[in-house]
């Protein structure tokens, strides 16, 4: 393993499917202590200095673990990061259940509104977590595929998407569901992306998400635009 070069190449590289995962998993109290320490530590250099004071030897000072042993489980940083980021991803799974349980007899507009904040308010969390990482790996970072029996995108859109539009067909005009399903499912988080890319401080801004709920509406009624 080149050290150097996982301690330079942070930030750079194309965007990745999947996270990067541990060597191992560790399976004895000694390990899972081991691990927990190195991420314990690369969430506190996160909070106190920022993504750019993130290195393994750094990490090594902070926990007490020697750089050998942290390599023995984690390629690189990111793996370290990645842990961060399904510790958040499965806590906001749980969420996203109640989230979903909280849309039965709710109006369209107010459940996409409700359904649209979550993803706002979670992707926000996401990217002040480590902001490089987090766009580099954003198709793996997908909230509602997370540990899903979803292969792909379609899968997803068909198990969640079309569904939720069944339940309100009729409060819908357009005569294109599926096409619709596909919009509001990823085509706006791929807006949500962009936005985090180009202008992130916009995302919280109380007209991000109105605009996200008309663009939504928009696909649902086109009739409603004329």
């Amino acid at each position: 393993m080149n050290k150097k070069s996982d301690e330079t190449t942070m930030g750079s590289g194309p965007s990745s499917e999947q996270l990067p995962a541990l060597r191992k998993r560790p399976s004895q109290s000694r390990s899972r202590a081991l691990v927990a320490a190195v991420e314990q530590a690369c969430l506190r250099i996160l909070d106190e200095a920022g993504e750019e004071a993130l290195t393994v030897a750094r990490v090594a000072e902070i926990s007490g673990v020697a750089v050998g042993s942290i390599y023995q489980y984690f390629p690189n940083k990111d793996a370290i990061i990645a842990l961060l980021y399904e510790r958040v991803l499965d806590e906001e799974s749980e969420e996203l259940l109640r989230v979903r349980e909280r849309l039965i007899g709710v109006p369209l507009k107010m459940a996409l509104r409700d359904i649209l904040a979550n993803i706002i308010r979670v992707e926000t969390r996401l990217f002040k977590l480590n902001k490089a990482f987090h766009l580099r790996y954003h198709s793996a970072l997908h909230l509602g595929m997370w540990r899903g029996p979803y292969h792909t995108t379609s899968e997803f859109i068909e198990a969640t998407w079309l569904p939720l539009l069944r339940m309100y067909e009729h409060e819908i005009t357009t005569e294109h569901p599926d096409l619709s399903a596909y919009l509001l499912g990823q085509g706006l988080r791929s807006v949500i992306r962009s936005v985090l890319e180009d202008i992130p401080a916009q995302l919280e801004h109380p007209g991000m998400l109105d605009s996200l709920v008309a663009m939504a509406i928009g696909c649902l009624r086109p009739c409603a635009l004329d």
